[in-house]
């Protein structure tokens, strides 16, 4: 459970919103029951002055029963408007929770984890969790209190009905749903397990689909998936079978539970110590009491399945963040000569791809790193981004970057990375995604050193065309160069340009290069490249390997 609590102390803010939709919970469960035990008193004691022959005031308890069913509607109106209320605030403070903690890890971080996996557990497993509050939360403690009441209003008429009536109330409410979270313990956490399986599956299948298909491997997928989604299946029955089973044994408690009452209270009757009509109120609110605790054994029925999903988001909340931000980060630096000092740095599994790798890179000046793939050159970027952990040392300014606001270094670099991604909107956005308050001849200054000036002039929308999912509506050589525009138009102090010409022909190449030669002088420069073209951006070339 002390997962379950972390989750919702995530969303604490929200607490007013929480209690108010379990109150009103209880609102509507106790003005029903209320409204069953006055209805049936109210009938029979009329039917017992009638063939008594004498005056009944039925005004108070007519009036009280249209009051109580007004309640019961309005407020089951409200509590539903309430309760989903708080759940819908309870994610979106889950979400944002959840995405600030993954900021910091990207991408190292996160290179455990299939993309497929991450994406299900910020949505999905996300989404899992509006039962915690919604489906389990509110019927547990809406419930708990609910039987309180309860059991407290029959014992101001009948002690023995009040204890007979708490046993089978305990019974329906406690005991068969402790023992329903046991059987479905294990049934809801692998539910929670194979969902996101599931997920991470066919994200890598949907993503892969054209090597599939060219490898003749759809069909295998295909089916490794309908083998997936049967054993999810699967144990999704399980948990309905277990949920009905609760179910039906929460009628049988209420079943024995009225008898009992009708038991007790009809000696208490044949004894002249509770009246009739009495008798007929207690049976009546019996049978709408357990309304309380009927809602209790599915909502621990389905803890074991929003533990496994709360477990999993705190998982990948809980990763080591690579490079975290010191407790008092030093300022801002003055200049923008950046040495590294006999850096190391190796990924998660496998040798060093860093060691003791020295660079020093002066202010102002435009180094270029060649070699071959695989000796760190893409590492080097990431590391002086604190995109990785490292030993060693590295400077900007001289001050060391584990000891700068990671918000802080960001201002002062822009970077095109090796893999930039275009985004789901039109090439304006994705040039002005980091800088929205660029001029529109910022802009076009950006699209100029890019070589994309010609290009969106035949574009009937120019600027404003969508790119598609990923840049899927551009080609490669055009999704770099607006990569490339992104990163000129922030005119940062310190540039790290990676491969920034792949995937043009020569022609354009030269002239992005040139451009570039312009756009960058005076600027502390970091080229990395294997293409021969763009050493003409170097003041100094270092080659590794």
């Amino acid at each position: 459970m002390s997962v379950l609590l972390r989750i919702l102390g995530i969303a604490r803010g929200q607490w007013r919103w929480m209690a108010g939709g379990i109150a009103l919970s209880v609102v509507v469960i106790v003005a029903n029951s209320l409204l069953m035990a006055l209805s049936g008193w109210f009938i029979a004691s009329m039917a017992v002055a009638g063939v008594n022959g004498v005056s009944f005031n039925y005004f108070f308890a007519s009036g009280g029963i249209r009051f109580l069913a007004i309640s019961r509607t309005v407020g089951r109106y409200i509590e539903r408007l309430m309760t989903h209320e708080a759940a819908f605030r309870v994610l979106a403070e889950l979400r944002v929770w959840l995405f600030q903690r993954l900021e910091p890890l990207a991408p190292a971080g996160l290179e455990r984890y299939a993309g497929g996996d991450v994406a299900g557990r910020l949505r999905a497993d996300v989404d899992a969790l509006e039962s915690l509050y919604l489906r389990i939360a509110v019927p547990l403690a809406g419930g708990g209190v609910s039987i309180l009441l309860g059991v407290l209003f029959v014992a101001i008429w009948s002690i023995g009905s009040a204890v007979a009536l708490l046993a089978f109330l305990l019974g329906a409410g406690v005991l068969l749903p402790l023992l329903a979270r046991r059987v479905a313990e294990e049934p809801g956490r692998r539910s929670a397990e194979l969902a996101g399986q599931l997920r991470t599956m066919v994200t890598e299948g949907l993503q892969g689909v054209e090597e599939l298909i060219l490898l003749g491997a759809v069909e295998r997928q295909a089916g490794r998936v309908d083998r997936l989604s049967a054993r999810l299946v699967a144990e999704q029955e399980r948990l309905s079978r277990i949920g009905g089973l609760t179910q039906a044994g929460s009628v049988v408690c209420a079943g024995f539970g009225l008898a009992a009452v009708m038991l007790v209270g009809s000696v208490q009757v044949s004894s002249g110590s509770l009246p009739g009509p009495s008798l007929v109120m207690l049976l009546l609110f019996t049978a709408a009491i357990f309304e309380a605790a009927g809602q209790m054994p599915s909502a621990l029925s389905m803890i074991p399945a929003a533990r496994e999903a709360a477990r999993r988001i705190l998982e990948l909340a809980d990763a080591p963040v690579p490079v975290p931000d010191p407790a008092q980060p030093l300022p801002v630096p003055g200049t923008t000569g950046i040495i590294f000092r006999d850096v190391s740095c190796a990924y998660t599994a496998g040798a060093p791809v860093l060691q003791g790798f020295n660079l020093e890179v002066e202010q102002g000046t435009r180094v270029v790193l060649t070699g071959p793939s695989g000796v760190g050159k893409s590492t080097v970027a990431e590391i002086l981004l604190r995109f990785r952990s490292y030993g060693g040392s590295v400077t900007v300014g001289g001050a060391e970057i584990r000891d700068l606001a990671a918000d802080c270094l960001h201002g002062l670099i822009v970077a095109l990375p090796q893999r930039p991604h275009l985004f789901n909107t039109t090439i304006r956005d994705n040039i002005l995604l980091g800088t929205p308050e660029a001029t529109d001849d910022a802009l076009n200054q950006a699209l100029a050193d890019a070589g994309l000036t010609a290009w969106i002039a035949t574009l009937p929308v120019g600027v404003d065309t969508p790119v598609g999912e990923g840049g899927a509506a551009v080609s490669g050589g055009e999704a770099r160069r607006i990569a490339l525009a992104r990163a000129l138009v922030k005119d940062a102090p310190i540039m790290i340009l990676d491969e920034p010409t792949e995937g043009l022909d020569s022609v354009m190449e030269r002239e992005v290069v040139s451009r570039l030669a312009e756009r960058t002088r005076g600027k502390t420069l970091l080229v990395i490249t294997h293409r021969p073209a763009c050493l003409a951006l170097a003041d100094r070339v270092v080659r590794m390997g």
